[in-house]
């Protein structure tokens, strides 16, 4: 295997693992946020724990990158044509079907990639 160069950050969430940590992570923080605009004040303690716990699934699906599952190897994507690891153009990409080859194994970005042809 080739050795990383520059800034990489090895991901292991797959495009749709991804969109749902962000929508789970928006909820988990517009709840508390619409209540308290409701309200003037932050009345249960629940609302602040909700808020201070939105940043864990925002931030993961993000970056791509869930810690958690980088301590136990596991990864919601895989190498299928449909469900790969990279960022997320990259991964919307594979998604709709071009099929996207990556030029190495360690970057998975749309500018490091070439896409096969179909006749």
């Amino acid at each position: 295997m080739a050795k990383a160069t520059g800034y990489f950050v090895e991901q292991n969430l797959g495009a749709v693992d991804r969109i749902f940590r962000v929508l789970l992570g928006t909820a988990m923080l517009a709840v508390p946020y619409f209540m308290l605009i409701e309200n003037g004040v932050v009345v249960e303690p629940w609302q602040s724990w909700m808020m201070v716990l939105s940043v864990y699934p925002c931030l993961s699906g993000i970056l791509g990158l869930d810690p958690i599952y980088k301590i136990f190897g596991a990864k919601s994507c895989d190498l299928s044509s449909r469900n790969q690891c990279g960022t997320f153009p990259y991964q919307v990409d594979a998604l709709i079907g071009h099929e996207p080859t990556p030029e190495d194994d360690y970057e998975h970005s749309l500018s490091h990639s070439r896409h096969e042809r179909h006749a």
